[in-house]
């Protein structure tokens, strides 16, 4: 199956639910909740949006688009020299009973399991379709950062994204700011 940024969202869901609820991806991070996701989560917990907010998230900026995370809980043990972990579990993990919202999680814990076979390119497809912005430059050049590290699927190498060259010359090299 040959995934790119035109793939339909209906054959990314289908694809992103090869997740087996083994928590991992709860266990270390937090899913990426787009301001779509908010409101029927929110309802579930019988809460306001802003209290849910207030609550369960935090802000987040990726490749310059500001989404939330869920809040982390970190382990509070102080591992020397270091101190507290950088990482911690979802504030929506339940130890034993897995995923408190698997039901109702937002698109990108539906779509963006690690176990599947296809999870790095679920990801950049949720990165392309919801994050990444063309019309930004920042957004642009955050992605090229990415794309140092990554294979792109297609649809998503910077030629594609931005077909003018010049264009991309000029936001790469800082001269078109906004």
């Amino acid at each position: 199956m040959q995934i790119t940024k035109e793939t339909p969202l209906n054959v990314i869901s289908e694809l992103g639910k090869e997740c087996d609820q083994c928590n991992n991806c709860c266990k270390y991070d937090t899913g990426i909740v787009l301001k779509e996701d908010i409101p029927q989560i929110a309802a579930s917990f019988k809460l306001t949006i802003e209290d849910f907010k207030n609550k369960y998230l935090v802000k987040h900026d990726r490749f310059n688009k500001q989404c939330f995370k869920f809040k982390q809980i970190k382990d509070s043990k102080h591992t020397k020299p270091f101190g507290t972990k950088p990482y911690g579990k979802c504030i929506m993990l339940d130890e034993e009973k897995g995923c408190t919202i698997h039901s109702i999680k937002p698109l990108h814990c539906r779509v963006c399991s690690t176990k599947s076979k296809f999870g790095e390119k679920l990801t950049q497809w949720f990165a392309l379709n919801y994050l990444v912005n063309t019309n930004d430059p920042e957004s642009i050049r955050q992605w090229a950062v990415y794309l140092q590290y990554n294979m792109p699927i297609q649809g998503g190498k910077l030629e594609e994204l931005i077909p003018d060259r010049v264009k991309l010359k000029k936001i790469l090299g800082y001269e078109i700011l906004k």
